[in-house]
């Protein structure tokens, strides 16, 4: 499928689960973290998802978390739109930002207060994820059911967040 073709929002977008490639995703996250701190000084920068899991498969996009004060969020977001990213969204405390476009993304990054809620849930998964190899085969089966089954990365994300919020609570409980 040519991007001409691609539909025009990821909510229509197939999702594609492809074997790990973890030097692929880490070289990427690098020239990302390089790009995003040519643009936003000082800010911390985090490889997220399921790219930045040894041995898990993954859409072929790395996800990033970058943190910065909640009263710059917006303000960033439109200071990398700027810099060549598609603004995708934005609601209290959250920007997300994609590249090249939301319809041939390769890179989707999330602008966050550093220290809050998503910054911590998303690494916390993260590193659960990386740390226990129980939680990544049920995290695993999950992601394929919901590749399977789901239209769109909307509501594949959504059908992975009962699995996602239940090894959260269980880590955190132990």
């Amino acid at each position: 499928m040519t991007s001409a073709e691609l539909p025009d929002t990821p909510s229509e977008q197939a999702v594609l689960l492809v074997d790990p490639r973890p030097e692929d995703w880490a070289l990427r996250f690098a020239r990302i973290r390089d790009d995003v701190l040519a643009v936003l000084s000082g800010v911390r920068i985090e490889h997220i998802g399921s790219t930045a899991v040894p041995g898990l498969p993954a859409k072929d996009v790395v996800d990033v978390i970058v943190g910065v004060p909640q009263s710059a969020i917006a303000a960033g977001a439109h200071r990398l739109e700027g810099a060549g990213w598609d603004l995708e969204g934005e609601r209290e405390g959250h920007c997300w930002l994609s590249r090249p476009t939301r319809r041939a993304r390769d890179c989707v990054l999330h602008l966050v207060e550093h220290g809050g809620r998503i910054w911590t849930e998303r690494l916390d998964f993260r590193d659960l994820l990386r740390q226990d190899a129980d939680a990544r085969a049920d995290y695993l089966r999950t992601k394929v059911e919901a590749a399977r089954s789901s239209i769109g990365w909307t509501e594949y994300t959504r059908a992975k967040a009962p699995t996602v919020g239940r090894l959260l609570n269980e880590h955190r409980e132990s």
